[in-house]
């Protein structure tokens, strides 16, 4: 979100503090500028009570509620940010902090919320004639207003542990003579008025996501035409609601649904139905194994490790740390990635190693609204360190030019070198087994 990292360099030098203090605001300042949040995760709790600058503190605490799943913490110091501290933060920081809270009420369900407080913040800054960029204000008001009157997802979850078949398939792509490495992608059984269909089950997915054909098969109700649909290019689509659906023995209600009427990727793959990281997280905790061809979801979680959480949501996208050579890299868990791809942040860490060790190459690659050929970089192997485990990626890919803010999207690449794949929402966790 635009404005997050313009913060308080400036304020600080006027604060008068003891030099224990004054090292402690410097620290988080600093963490907060660059958007590690995996260190101020971990090191915020030691120097908290020696943070002198309120709004530090209260941003610390608002920003860490809301990538590592503390959503009634992320409301309550946003509020007294925006009560007590709105000349300190500046135009540009309230409007971020309004926009991570409006997405913590929409991701609990409350999309009326969500929507009155962005129009009441852009009506009073209209009222005043200020005068800057409101598009993500725009953008996200108009999209909490789809929902408003929905009621929030639910589920409901047999006594026990919960069991869903899937069957982790080898991609195959409609192109004739593709001998590619494409890797697989893990399916589940969804049943929907009555009928039976295969859904990918992807962790790179904010949400449902239906094709308009297959939209219109299981009966989803649309409740807006010209959805704005950020994927490989910017498209317009649909959104609706499903009323439910079933995933093994879990009953499922009141679905939001993306539907894309681009056909650009079913020319190439039959991507009808994707179920996302909205219902995953409303589980809790699902367990991944891949070469038993289940997905559990426990009726006991798993205890969150020792060294904390290696896991951080930012608006539905699971970002995983990873440390390879000294250096710690971020990237986004997505098992719709047949396999894992890394990105310009890598690159430019490691261009001599690099440069040295992979081949010019030209592949296939694409998302919603694009799919075309580009050239990349195949290493032929490279190891990182995540979860407390040594993972070897053989034969992967650089990709650049991606302006992404995180370093790789790293897939079934990962899952499938472990026996089970544990991911835990709610504490903010992966443990690979």
């Amino acid at each position: 979100m635009k404005g997050l990292k313009k913060l308080l360099c400036t304020l600080m030098l006027c604060v008068a503090m003891g030099a224990m203090a004054q090292k402690a605001d410097m620290r988080v300042g600093e963490l907060l500028n660059s958007g590690d949040w995996f260190t101020l995760e971990k090191e915020f709790p030691a120097i908290k009570d020696s943070v002198q600058t309120p709004m530090l503190r209260l941003m610390s605490e608002a920003l860490l509620g809301y990538y590592f799943n503390r959503p009634d913490k992320t409301i309550e110091c946003v509020d007294s940010l925006l009560q007590y501290h709105q000349s300190e933060l500046g135009i540009d920081n309230i409007t971020s902090m309004l926009l991570v809270k409006s997405v913590t009420e929409a991701n609990r369900g409350d999309y009326a919320v969500a929507a009155d407080m962005l129009k009441d913040f852009k009506s009073q800054l209209v009222a005043q004639g200020v005068a800057m960029d409101y598009s993500l204000v725009d953008e996200a008001i108009r999209f909490y207003d789809i929902f408003r009157d929905c009621q929030p997802m639910s589920v409901d979850v047999p006594k026990g542990d919960a069991v869903i078949a899937m069957s982790n398939d080898s991609i195959v792509l409609k192109i004739e003579n593709d001998t590619v490495p494409r890797g697989t992608t893990m399916y589940v059984p969804v049943t929907v008025n009555s009928k039976q269909y295969k859904a990918i089950f992807d962790t790179g997915a904010g949400s449902t996501f239906m094709s308009e054909e297959f939209a219109r098969k299981a009966g989803v109700r649309i409740l807006a035409d010209s959805l704005l649909i950020r994927g490989g290019e910017v498209v317009y689509g649909q959104a609706g609601v499903l009323d439910s659906m079933q995933v093994g023995d879990i009953m499922v209600r009141n679905i939001p649904v993306t539907i894309n009427q681009d056909t650009t990727l079913n020319k190439i793959a039959d991507i009808d139905f994707v179920i996302g990281v909205d219902l995953m997280a409303l589980l809790g905790e699902i367990q991944i194994f891949p070469h038993d061809g289940k997905i559990v979801i426990p009726a006991r979680f798993t205890v969150k490790p020792a060294s904390g959480s290696n896991m951080y949501i930012d608006n539905r996208s699971l970002i995983i740390r990873g440390e390879s050579g000294g250096e710690a890299y971020d990237f986004l868990l997505d098992t719709g990635n047949g396999l894992a791809a890394l990105y310009d942040g890598f690159y430019e860490k490691n261009k001599a190693a690099v440069d040295a060790k992979s081949k010019r190459v030209r592949r296939l690659t694409g998302g919603i609204g694009v799919v075309e050929e580009r050239d990349m970089l195949l290493l032929p192997e490279w190891t990182f360190m995540i979860g407390g485990k040594n993972v070897m990626f053989r034969n992967i890919t650089v990709t650049l030019g991606n302006n992404h803010s995180y370093d790789g999207n790293i897939g079934m690449a990962l899952v499938n070198q472990f026996d089970k794949v544990t991911i835990n929402f709610n504490e903010c966790f992966v443990i690979l087994e």
